[in-house]
């Protein structure tokens, strides 16, 4: 699944030049060559990417369509050469759009264990609508306010376990990997790529020539966390570091991820087996490691 490609066929040059106010724009009327697809997860870089890809669209002269908002008048909507973006990678009905010739995708995954710890801090402060709507079945309390009422951060991890985070890692699984038009990008990767080697190589396997890649590497620094995005002055960035699950996870949270996510992480090629919880630092009852042995066992 790890970044399958082929070669695209060569876009037409666009000329570029910086505009006074600092944004590139094309000199001349010619379209990109390929639409591009750009299908990411809750807590994978989301707002990141969109911010680029909406910034490159609008340099490029593409059109920059959300998937949700269109949802009902997609098809009125691509119209080419445009730039899709869908924030939880399900099509629905509207999957052809995957298989078009003219199409080049770039899939963003990242560590499902991150991604349960980047979501609980989220979902306990964050703004977002649906946040603060009543939910059936929890006497019509909010889902931020029944995160927060729960006394401990194991407790928290395992609402958001059973909840949120199920929807989005169960979107991971499904996802329909070894497309040949489409680039399957890990948030870890990106997030280390600090001389863009790689970033130029998906921006590439879209389509880009050099000089749209230019463009595609100026926007994806100003947003990227060893950029110009300041960290902690962005709501939807806490730390964004790789690997945060080795300092958070304790034995008992691994026992309870490994419960009810019991192959995600050998599906989704981070981890070869379960022996990853061997190394956690044993905290709150030493029997915890004879359950985990049993766990690394058992899967």
């Amino acid at each position: 699944m790890r970044g399958k490609k082929v070669v695209g066929r060569p876009v037409r040059c666009v000329a570029l030049a910086v505009e006074s106010r600092g944004r590139m724009a094309s000199s001349h009327e010619d379209s990109l060559k390929h639409n591009i697809v750009v299908a990411t997860h809750h807590k994978t870089g989301t707002v990141c990417m969109s911010t680029v890809f909406k910034a490159i669209a609008s340099d490029l002269g593409a059109a920059y369509v959300e998937f949700r908002p269109q949802y009902g008048r997609l098809v009125e909507a691509l119209r080419a050469p445009f730039v899709l973006f869908n924030y939880d990678s399900d099509f629905r009905e509207h999957s052809p759009i995957l298989s078009r010739d003219d199409v080049r995708i770039l899939h963003l995954i990242r560590d499902p264990r991150d991604v349960l710890i980047s979501a609980m801090h989220y979902h306990k402060k964050s703004n977002e609508t649906w946040l603060h709507e009543p939910v059936p079945g929890y006497d019509d309390i909010t889902y931020q306010r029944r995160l927060n009422a729960l006394a401990t951060p194991f407790q928290q991890y395992v609402f958001e376990m059973e909840n949120s985070t199920e929807s989005t890692l169960r979107d991971m699984v499904k996802w329909q990997y070894g497309r040949a038009n489409c680039f399957e990008v890990r948030y870890e990767d990106l997030r280390r790529d600090t001389q863009m080697a790689y970033w130029s190589n998906i921006m590439g396997f879209l389509g880009f020539d050099e000089a749209e890649r230019q463009v595609c590497r100026q926007r994806f620094w100003q947003n990227s966390l060893f950029g110009n995005v300041v960290r902690f002055a962005h709501k939807h960035i806490r730390s964004g570091d790789v690997g945060q699950w080795k300092h958070e996870f304790t034995p008992e949270l691994a026992t309870a991820f490994l419960e009810r996510f019991p192959t995600v992480l050998q599906s989704l090629e981070y981890e070869t087996d379960n022996s990853w919880v061997q190394g956690l630092k044993e905290t709150n009852g030493g029997g915890l490691t004879s359950v985990l042995k049993r766990l690394v066992g058992k899967y």
